[in-house]
């Protein structure tokens, strides 16, 4: 088999793994929150109000602490059964809804954590055993247009399982309500999902190809040396530099995948529309698709698309975004139900669907930019570079939800747009600095 081929076999093999992993994970974050909010109303002693806020900080702390040691388990074992083994705990995660109570959804969160750590590190890691510096930005294209339908199939995922259900349970208020019955089908398919996942994880072909990236990466030989390195890439000079980009990374995919789906649930004018999480799921897939069919074009005609265009075109994007959301969104739709008037856009389906794909555009620019960025910087130590590009995220993330309880959407697009604006001027600096480092090589090997 070609190169070419089995590159892009092995892309599209991982992506359709992630793809239905991530269809479940998806799926169970647009409604976490407001799930729980549902159980905790007819049951308080059962689950907090903003448990489901509080859960995903606590995944996301055990997210970036497992970040730490994850990466040595490449010493012992091939990057996709890495990927396996998230999988697994994925499905954990999933069934721990079938008896849902606080303690048991506190100790699924951290595995969830868990999970994300797993599945980042050899998803990294997996891609880069089949791409060299040339095919890279391809090869992480096609496996994200492949993967990002995720999204896509969690709007299909939760169609079905409203309509199935909607007779019978239907909305027992004027708020988005889930009957026990309904959070159990829901998770049962979730479930199905990460099983199949693990079956595809396990059987992803095995082979390196020449010149691949991942034979550049000195590999740990012990926890404590792992642990060591990796403390030793936390704190280097050039990753210091892109530390705001990669919290505004982990900042804005808590936004986008939780934060904005409660509120929409939240929201009076809305919530009435039971089908709205199918509706922002499929819209934003849109603008992942063609986000990821745009990089794969524009990366064989514009050399390190990836770099300096893709991120000012990212920034406009995500500025287009944080307006509308302020302009369509009730101030506290972020925190609880309510039926308060927006700023200036009536909330309806039409700009629910625009915000969705501007979100779809900016999440995969985002995601293609950091692990591009990531797989360059530190050519020796990139898993541990993959894993700090994580644990930053996760720290973010962290914080984020522990206050979310308290933040409006108004809090929410300032502290996003500051970070923002930093993030893109560090990563625009720290792209002049690879580029120089590139010339400046070819230019000894040259001589």
């Amino acid at each position: 088999m070609r190169v070419s081929t089995y590159a892009a076999l092995c892309a599209v093999l991982c992506g359709l793994a992630n793809l239905l992993v991530y269809t479940g994970y998806e799926a169970s974050v647009f409604i976490g929150e407001s799930v729980l909010h549902s159980v905790s109303g007819r049951e308080p002693q059962r689950i907090g109000a903003h448990d489901g806020y509080y859960g995903m900080a606590v995944s996301n702390a055990f997210y970036m602490l497992s970040t730490l040691a994850v990466p040595s388990l490449m010493n012992y074992m091939r990057c996709k059964w890495i990927l396996a083994l998230s999988g697994a705990f994925f499905t954990f995660y999933f069934l721990s809804f079938q008896c849902l109570n606080r303690y048991l959804y506190f100790v699924a969160s951290a595995v969830l954590g868990m999970a994300f750590s797993t599945f980042n590190i050899g998803y990294g890691g997996y891609l880069t055993e089949f791409s060299t510096r040339q095919t890279m930005a391809r090869n992480q294209a096609m496996s994200w247009a492949v993967a990002c339908f995720s999204v896509f199939g969690a709007g299909v995922v939760n169609f079905i399982v409203t309509t199935i259900n909607l007779d019978e349970n239907g909305i027992t208020s004027k708020y988005r309500e889930y009957s026990d019955t309904e959070i159990r089908y829901f998770f049962a398919v979730f479930a199905f999902l990460g099983v199949l996942g693990i079956a595809i994880f396990v059987f992803l072909p095995n082979r390196e190809v020449n010149d691949n990236i991942s034979a550049s990466n000195i590999r740990c030989r012990s926890v404590k040396e792992q642990l060591s390195v990796m403390f030793s890439v936390l704190v280097h000079k050039r990753v210091l530099i892109l530390v705001p980009f990669y919290l505004y990374v982990g900042m804005f995919f808590s936004f986008w995948v939780s934060i904005i789906p409660t509120a929409f649930q939240f929201t009076k004018a809305l919530s009435l529309n039971v089908y709205i999480p199918a509706y922002y799921a499929i819209s934003f897939t849109a603008g992942s698709v063609i986000m990821s069919l745009l990089t794969m074009k524009m990366s064989t005609v514009v050399d390190n698309f990836s770099f300096k265009p893709q991120m000012i075109i990212n920034a406009i994007l995500h500025i287009l975004i944080y307006a509308l959301t302020v302009c369509m969104i009730p101030q506290w739709s972020t925190v609880r139900p309510n039926d308060e008037p927006s700023l200036l856009i009536e909330p309806s389906v039409f700009p629910v669907l625009v915000l969705a794909f501007l979100i779809g555009l900016a999440d995969a620019a985002n995601y293609i930019t950091r692990n591009v960025i990531s797989s360059l910087l530190l050519p020796t130590r990139r898993q541990q570079m993959f894993g700090a590009s994580r644990f930053y995220h996760g720290l973010a993330a962290s914080i984020l939800f522990f206050a979310s309880p308290s933040l409006s959407i108004y809090s929410y697009a300032i502290i996003l747009t500051v970070f923002l604006i930093v993030s893109t001027i560090v990563y625009l600096y720290t792209c002049e600095y690879i580029q120089s480092e590139e010339q400046k090589i070819s230019y000894e090997n040259s001589s």
